[in-house]
């Protein structure tokens, strides 16, 4: 746990951008907390505004994923060591590379 615990150490919560979603009487309402300038958006920035676009355009199919993904979750133990967290890390670049050629 103490690589796990290293790692979480080394983000920085004041550069992270957050999407926000939230109760409403309609139904949620969503956004961006993004610390940065127009001028210095970043990768993250472009998701999460991103994010809130596909959400806002396609509730119904995120809604439908979001419980795919918790009933994924119940069937699987929790992740203990780094290692097994990297999966929810993405490497944009070289996931993107055959779109860009």
């Amino acid at each position: 746990m103490d690589d796990f615990d290293d790692e979480v150490s080394k983000i920085d919560v004041f550069s992270s951008v957050s999407v926000v979603i939230t109760p409403h009487d309609k139904g949620f309402s969503c956004g961006i907390l993004d610390p940065k300038s127009p001028e210095e958006r970043d990768i993250c920035s472009y998701i999460a505004k991103g994010i809130v676009r596909f959400v806002t355009t396609n509730a119904d199919i995120v809604y439908e994923e979001g419980m795919q993904g918790f009933y994924e979750d119940d069937l699987e133990p929790l992740s203990q060591t780094v290692e097994e967290h990297d999966g929810n890390v993405i490497d944009l670049f070289n996931y993107k590379k055959g779109d860009l050629n």
